[in-house]
């Protein structure tokens, strides 16, 4: 995505604390706190009419950062293959792999304390059609302790209560192959002020890495249709 999106745009690419080349502080570690990492970014490099693009878990980052700080820097939000929900409950019928219960993810937990090699490499089977080796070694960058917060917290937030803030344009993009149930983006489509979704139909749950010619379009697609004529 960097190198071919940066042909037409200025890319800027976020690592959150304790992540890649981050900084491995065990403080902050918080979806309000990497909103206020990611706000303290903006200002910094007083970056306007943005669109920002968030997967997985930077979609919770990106919900908390909009609900606490604001639309005034964002233009537009790409919201890739995330639930807003984890778990199976009497009023979410879309949970990852249909049927996620807390038991089985604690599990998930448990596993990558216990053994992080093994279960970073399930873990990104998942998440990836075709996973690269660099990909393993650029997750393990992050301390054990804080990719098993991280994942606790993700997994245990529901974001639906915050959604109807979100009165910005969204792109919504799922993969069909997903273990994030690709209904899950018609819902959004529906309870988001103003959103629309695609699916890509060979992709799983990293939809950019699966089918990056088509995601990269649809991103493009996205940028013209809320500043046209701009970049």
């Amino acid at each position: 995505q960097v190198a071919d999106l940066a042909r037409d745009h200025l890319v800027v690419t976020f690592d959150a604390r304790g992540a890649g080349r981050s900084g491995k502080t065990p403080q902050g570690h918080s979806l309000s706190g990497y909103a206020d990492d990611l706000d303290e970014l903006f200002q910094h490099l007083d970056l306007r009419d943005v669109t920002l693009v968030a997967y997985a878990m930077g979609a919770s980052v990106a919900v908390h950062y909009l609900s606490t700080h604001g639309f005034d820097r964002v233009a537009g939000l790409v919201w890739i293959d995330h639930s807003p929900r984890f778990y199976s409950t009497p009023d979410w019928p879309y949970a990852l792999f249909g049927d996620l219960t807390p038991p089985a993810f604690d599990e998930t937990i448990r596993r990558l304390g216990s053994d992080r090699s093994a279960a970073t490499r399930e873990l990104l089977d998942v998440m990836f059609q075709d996973p690269a080796e660099w990909m393993y070694a650029e997750v393990m960058k992050t301390p054990t302790e804080v990719a098993a917060t991280m994942l606790a917290l993700v997994a245990a937030t529901d974001l639906r209560p915050l959604l109807a803030q979100l009165d910005l344009p969204t792109l919504l993009i799922n993969g069909k192959r997903s273990v994030v149930p690709f209904e899950v983006g018609r819902w959004l489509e529906q309870h988001l002020p103003n959103a629309r979704r695609i699916v890509l139909e060979h992709a799983g749950h990293g939809p950019f890495w699966d089918d990056a010619v088509g995601f990269n379009r649809a991103v493009r697609e996205f940028n013209l249709q809320i500043r046209p004529g701009g970049s």
